[in-house]
């Protein structure tokens, strides 16, 4: 019988961006005040489902949280005219938008009305609303992938900023393609490191695998760009909020499992999804990879 195996990504996890909205949350309930985070503090169920249970309210309208409370705002960030009233409500606010995202609030803030602002992204996505919310400009022009580029319009000052968790890959496609219809597009740096390596280990993992296992929610834009990027390089790929979600189409037919977890994803769920593997009979393929961490 042939052994079968497991081999995890070199860089998976949590990113400091996620441990440092963690932090900020423990310093706002340190004080056992009840503590209101708007929208998802990061996009994780478990997180979420963690949170709730001891006592943080998780809430995606204003309404819904009463005047004078302890806010924090969510990894992904708000706009502009959120935050002035979510601040002009509560008794203390904390933001908890991760570094990066925050850099490109302030890139977009510091446009003028005369110039354009081109973010590569998904619309409607919280991170993308909260830097086009915080444009200095109004005319902004979401774009999801190069298909897009030929239907914009003619621009004169184009600036081109990217969502932070999306394939780095189509980020690249999308900034050629407009840079061929507007040479002079200025570019910002808007390149999430963690992000970039989370990708690039699971592209070195589709290499080696017959399945790979991504532990993520389902709504974590990260999450799901580490399953996509998996299929398109050859590997057979699985989003799973944790270990109970393994499929037995993974478990049956598959030789070698890869396994990596998003940027949102705690430790503890990719564990439990080791041992699970491991209780199964699959055994450690490649020691030189297991078990890194990297922020």
């Amino acid at each position: 019988m042939k052994k079968k195996c497991y081999i995890t990504a070199s860089v998976h996890g949590m990113c400091g961006g996620v441990f440092s909205a963690l932090r900020i949350l423990d310093e706002a309930t340190a004080g056992n005040q009840e503590v209101y985070v708007f929208r998802e503090l990061v996009h994780n169920r478990a997180v979420t489902a963690k949170l709730t249970a001891a006592g943080v309210h998780c809430v995606n309208d204003i309404d819904h949280i009463p005047a004078g409370s302890a806010i924090v705002i969510g990894a992904h960030g708000v706009s502009a005219g959120i935050e002035a009233v979510l601040r002009a409500k509560a008794s203390s606010c904390r933001d908890a938008t991760c570094p990066l995202v925050k850099k490109l609030h302030h890139i977009a803030a510091s446009l003028s009305p005369d110039e354009q602002l081109v973010i590569c992204g998904k619309s409607g996505h919280p991170e993308v609303a909260g830097i086009a919310g915080n444009s200095g400009t109004e005319a902004v022009f979401i774009v999801p992938s190069v298909n897009e580029v030929k239907a914009l319009p003619e621009l004169t000052a184009p600036v081109f900023i990217s969502q932070t968790t999306v394939d780095h890959q189509e980020v690249t496609t999308v900034l050629n393609a407009l840079k061929k219809r507007f040479p002079h597009i200025k570019e910002c740096s808007s390149v999430c490191d963690a992000s970039r390596k989370r990708q690039n280990a699971v592209i070195q993992l589709a290499s080696k695998c017959d399945v790979i296992l991504v532990i993520g929610s389902p709504h974590s834009s990260n999450a799901q760009r580490l399953r996509e990027i998996a299929g398109q390089h050859g590997a057979k790929a699985f989003l799973i909020d944790n270990a109970d979600e393994i499929p037995d189409a993974a478990v049956n037919t598959a030789d070698v499992i890869g396994i990596t977890s998003g940027a949102s994803t705690p430790e503890y769920l990719f564990d439990a999804v080791v041992e699970v593997l491991e209780s199964m009979g699959f055994t450690c393929g490649d020691d030189a990879v297991s078990g890194n961490l990297d922020t």
